[in-house]
């Protein structure tokens, strides 16, 4: 290399190093390189897809279970009306033994299979907070979030028709603009709610309420933003990739959905997490307002062995 361009190589190094200095002194700067480096390590992809596939494979189950239930029913068969699904499609696909079959027995073992999901749920939220695993005395929690899922998708298609809504009849798309407004806000809060009380009970108190509460609320305004989208992307996505795939597609589509879904709950834990435990200015006051996470202590197991004495004649001298 000729000392002339030598020279000029080392004076743009040197700008590159000053630049990135001076970028690295703005406010925020600090959260934002914790945020991208955190994303990239957060495997991200492998998460998201082990919580769509437990998804897939826990929810649909739980939901059948459901539909045996006499009392909660109707309110069921309203909620897949309003969100696009044909519950007689459902009772269609079921035969008259499988839904028989869910008796006590029947129940329980539906029950203890759907709890991989909430397994799943545990373990992203423990490594994303980087807190220790509860006991396994908390079995309960994982039952209550394989129905509070469940429940929340009953609220949200409950509350869907409320968009109908409108002020001097005016609509568009069938849509009016005082019940979007109605929608867009119960939708934030139902997923506030879930999002904010299913990390609660996977990490408990190693992780304050505040910051839950933070991380529910991004969770929610990704969600309600990707719900309004699917509302307009999905009715002409859907019959195309039927047509075209058959019960396939619609197989990949709905794991492709829950994908991104899942992706939105892995994104936002780690995002929180990563403002609330940065050393930097901001970091330091969202971490002082919202408490940033704080493992317990891990309970000795009881089937471990005993250390055992080393005898004197084998130690060292």
């Amino acid at each position: 290399m000729k000392p002339g361009v030598s020279g000029h190589v080392e004076r743009w190094r040197g700008r590159a190093r000053d630049l990135t200095h001076r970028a690295l002194t703005l406010p925020g700067a600090s959260v934002i390189l914790r945020i991208a480096r955190e994303l990239a390590t957060a495997s991200l992809s492998d998460r998201s897809m082990t919580l769509s596939a437990q998804a897939f494979t826990s929810v649909l189950p739980i939901v059948v279970l459901l539909t045996t239930l006499p009392v909660g029913r109707t309110y069921l068969d309203t909620a897949l009306n309003n969100l696009g699904v044909n519950p007689t499609r459902l009772d269609a696909s079921l035969s008259t033994s499988t839904t028989t079959a869910f008796g006590v027995v029947g129940a329980l073992m539906t029950i203890a299979g759907a709890t991989s999901l909430a397994r799943a749920l545990g373990r992203m939220y423990m490594q994303t907070f980087r807190v220790n695993k509860l006991s396994w005395r908390g079995w309960w929690r994982w039952v209550a979030v394989i129905f509070l899922i469940p429940a929340a998708v009953t609220v949200q298609g409950l509350i869907t028709p409320l968009g109908d809504i409108s002020i001097f009849g005016v609509h568009y798309h069938r849509v009016g603009p005082l019940g979007l407004a109605i929608v867009v806000l119960a939708s934030f809060v139902t997923w506030w709610a879930l999002w904010t009380v299913v990390p609660r009970l996977m990490v408990s108190h190693q992780v304050p309420m505040r910051l839950l509460a933070v991380n529910g609320a991004l969770t929610s305004s990704l969600i309600t933003v990707y719900l309004i989208g699917s509302r307009i992307v999905l009715p002409e996505t859907v019959p195309a990739t039927v047509n075209r795939f058959g019960t396939l597609g619609m197989v990949f589509l709905a794991i492709s959905w829950l994908y991104f879904y899942a992706a939105i709950l892995v994104v936002s834990a780690t995002v929180v997490h990563a403002v609330a435990t940065d050393d930097g200015v901001w970091g330091r006051r969202v971490g002082a307002f919202t408490g940033v996470p704080v493992p317990a202590p891990v309970p000795p197991n009881p089937f471990a062995l005993p250390d055992q004495p080393v005898a004197a004649d084998d130690r060292h001298p």
